[in-house]
């Protein structure tokens, strides 16, 4: 999309036979998209690691003389996840967005700003300010789940039950190990996160 890297202003041309519609259109710098789904990447991976271990808590039954091994073992698997962890920054800051407006036959779109006239038009990319919330909204909820299985490892890892107790200890993972899946396979039902709309939700480069 042709953008005056001065005053902001962004103009494709339409090509309607007559007037062109007009519908309010919000961008988002798809640079701030893609950092997005970068730090996504980095969740979904983070998920993927501590899932194993998340999964053996919730759904092995020891057996009458196994909860302390079978809860030593789950020790030594969170440690080593925990080891490689990078954990993820929540942060409430949302990309700033510009108003455009678009018509639906062409694709036209204009933004126009006050200029002094000598505008310098560079090209760059934008995504629908609606595909950049859905993205964020499915970022919170990955890092949710992230944290409900982090929080379940460090747990594993941190406390060691005293004599007596090591199968009531694994039952308290247990359920809060299958909570954390039960959260996992919640998100997992609403599906991919589908990719945004090239026609409507990327103005490209003209």
């Amino acid at each position: 999309m042709p953008t005056c890297i001065g005053c902001g202003a962004m103009e494709r041309w339409g090509t309607c036979d007559t007037a062109c519609s007009e519908h309010r259109l919000d961008l988002v710098s798809a640079a701030d998209f893609d950092a997005l789904e970068v730090e996504r990447s980095a969740v979904r991976a983070s998920v993927g690691v501590c899932r194993p271990v998340v999964e053996t808590l919730a759904g092995t039954e020891p057996g009458q003389d196994g909860w302390r091994a079978a809860y030593r073992a789950s020790q030594r698997a969170a440690l080593a996840v925990l080891s490689r962890h990078e954990s993820h920054d929540d942060s409430d800051e949302r990309a700033e967005h510009v108003t455009t407006w678009w018509c639906a036959e062409c694709g036209g779109i204009d933004a126009p700003q006050p200029c002094l006239g000598i505008c310098v038009w560079r090209p760059a990319n934008w995504v629908n300010r609606t595909a950049y919330e859905a993205a964020r909204s499915r970022d919170a909820g990955e890092r949710d789940v992230e944290r409900a299985m982090v929080g379940v490892l460090r747990r594993v890892a941190c406390v060691t039950p005293r004599e007596g107790h090591w199968e009531s200890n694994w039952r308290a993972l247990h359920a809060d190990a299958r909570e954390a899946l039960r959260a996992s396979a919640s998100l997992a039902a609403l599906g991919p996160a589908s990719a945004p709309d090239r026609r409507i939700a990327h103005a490209d480069p003209a």
